[in-house]
């Protein structure tokens, strides 16, 4: 599979929404532009109020923009059999038919989707044991938790087997257990060759799947990239853990700074400048006794660079996002 073929591709989309009494414009989307390539994990990255939802709605069709383009494989957004059969999307809070049950719900979305009885039920129950609804997909859905609507809305996105997944905070309302699930199908999808394009303002979560991610703040694009060519190789410290913690008179003693570390619980964490410092450290404090339980380079983070382009944006005078 040729990764270098483009989904998704967005120019220049710009909307505005009336508000108010007056009906004054505002605008949430200033001339965005990004893809999304074949067989990529992409991370939509914002805080709330940003821009997302509304971006991945003129996706949907759901609004429309004041201006730009969007294109699925090379062809205009459109509203026939093509596209419903090639992408799947669910929204951050998908709405059911509460009187229904799972299977019943994914048989209506797989009649939608032109799937026959047969290959939705044998895509139903793989999907529902995927998800771990398996238990559950009997009881009508007003019964559902909101984490259980969220693993349902996932398994209606990938029924028909689409090539592009589109998810809009797919950890949303999930616990530390559903998060990792939701992690593994994502990685699954892309195993499988499927592109994934989702949004979050949960950046750890973002950093731990995506192969490159779209910053965006108050409607405007503020970075894109590859993860690793954002964060860089650049090394900020080396983070030693010692135990027991040593007192104040052995640091004074062996030359370690008391700012350089701070106490948790019975060990100590400090903060080298660099290698050379921290094997000097190290060699000190396991010389008087002392155990180095770990010694890690530290290097920047994608919170660090979503925090920086967003306070510059701020400080550019980003207009109104929704």
């Amino acid at each position: 599979m040729n990764s270098s073929n483009t989904v998704l591709a967005i120019e220049g989309l710009t909307k505005s929404f009336p508000t108010g009494f007056w009906r004054k414009p505002v605008r949430v989307l200033e001339e965005l532009s990004f893809d999304v390539r074949e067989n990529e994990i992409v991370g939509f990255l914002g805080p709330n109020g940003a821009g997302k939802t509304t971006t991945i709605k003129i996706l949907n069709r759901l609004v429309f923009p004041d201006a730009g383009k969007v294109t699925f494989f090379g062809e205009d957004i459109g509203s026939g059999a093509d596209f419903q059969r090639r992408v799947g999307f669910t929204p951050e809070q998908p709405y059911f038919y509460e009187y229904l049950t799972a299977v019943e719900f994914l048989r209506l979305c797989g009649r939608l989707c032109g799937m026959s009885f047969k290959d939705t039920d044998i895509r139903s129950e793989e999907l529902l044991s995927r998800v771990g609804l398996k238990g559950v997909h009997g009881k009508a859905i007003r019964k559902y938790s909101k984490g259980m609507m969220q693993r349902l809305g996932l398994a209606q996105a990938m029924l028909h087997d689409p090539e592009l997944v589109i998810l809009d905070e797919p950890m949303s309302g999930l616990d530390p257990l559903g998060r990792m699930e939701v992690r593994g199908i994502i990685r699954d999808l892309k195993a499988a060759g499927k592109t994934v394009f989702f949004s979050s303002h949960i950046i750890s979560d973002v950093e731990a799947l995506c192969d490159r991610v779209v910053m965006l703040d108050k409607g405007r694009k503020v970075a894109e990239g590859r993860v690793e060519e954002l964060i860089g190789a650049e090394m900020l410290y080396v983070e030693l853990v010692v135990s027991p913690a040593p007192t104040p008179e052995f640091l004074a003693t062996a030359g370690i700074p008391s700012g350089a570390g701070h106490a948790q619980g019975d060990l100590l964490v400090l903060r080298a400048s660099g290698n050379p410092e921290a094997n000097r450290w190290m060699a000190d404090l396991i010389n008087e006794g002392f155990s180095v339980l770990s010694c890690v380079p530290m290097k920047r983070r994608l919170e660090d660079i979503f925090l920086e382009r967003v306070g510059e944006a701020g400080r550019n005078g980003g207009g109104a996002a929704k």
